[in-house]
């Protein structure tokens, strides 16, 4: 669902008719606000990491992708929060390093013990680095899965990324109703939603069919088989 059909399907469910706004509208603007903050909602709901969520390096629109000669820090995609497991860096043919995952705290403590190892640094107001321990291979491609920010739609073609994109409309419905004080029209709408919610949580808890859903193996962990490999 795009942000223009997130519009035409909210104006549909509340006016009870096609006049959409259109984008230069301040109707338009308010309910792509109410849209992010459905957005916001999705992201925050407790006890859930969404699987859409989940991206690598390598499809990030910005972030140091390529180890240089005497570079031990590299800049992360803008829309990092957090590392899904070990970092790898790889050569043109196939051969791969696994770095180890340490605090800051971390470290700094083992540093000369282990230096197969790299730690982040940063906030989403200065930005999130990378640092080495050592040096890896000058021109190997560096890579790591990350769970990342949400995307939020601006323009009429961008498409939400939730799996249930109508939650966002019944949510912002559920908003415009209370706005209008008209308590009953919100209370279903935000009902709607949740139920919309719900079924989101389900299917992202899913296995594909047929396949098993177990506790991963310490012993895989420890070699570092994880999310991205």
């Amino acid at each position: 669902m795009t942000l223009d059909e997130f519009q035409t399907a909210l104006h549909t469910s509340y006016e009870g008719n096609t006049s959409t706004p259109t984008s230069s509208d301040a109707e338009y603007t308010v309910r792509t606000e109410l849209l992010k903050a459905s957005i916001n909602a999705w992201d925050n709901e407790p006890g859930i990491l969404w699987n859409e969520l989940w991206t690598n390096l390598a499809d990030a629109a910005d972030g140091d992708k390529t180890i240089n000669a005497s570079d031990l820090d590299y800049d992360m995609p803008t829309d990092f929060r957090f590392l899904g497991s070990w970092v790898r860096t790889y050569t043109t043919d196939g051969n791969e390093t696994y770095w180890q995952v340490f605090t800051a705290e971390r470290a700094a403590m083992d540093e000369n013990r282990d230096p197969k190892a790299c730690f982040v640094t940063g906030n989403k107001k200065a930005g999130f680095d990378l640092h080495f321990l050592a040096q890896p291979t000058a021109s190997d491609t560096l890579e790591y899965p990350y769970y990342k920010e949400p995307f939020e739609p601006s323009s009429g073609s961008d498409v939400i990324e939730m799996s249930d994109p109508y939650f966002c409309v019944y949510h912002s419905l559920a908003k415009l109703h209370e706005q209008d004080g008209d308590g009953d029209r919100a209370n279903l709408a935000i009902a709607t939603a949740n139920q919309h919610m719900q079924n989101m949580r389900i299917r992202n808890d899913m296995a594909p069919n047929l396949n098993p859903n177990p506790v991963d193996n310490p012993t895989n962990l420890k070699s570092g088989f994880g999310f991205g490999k």
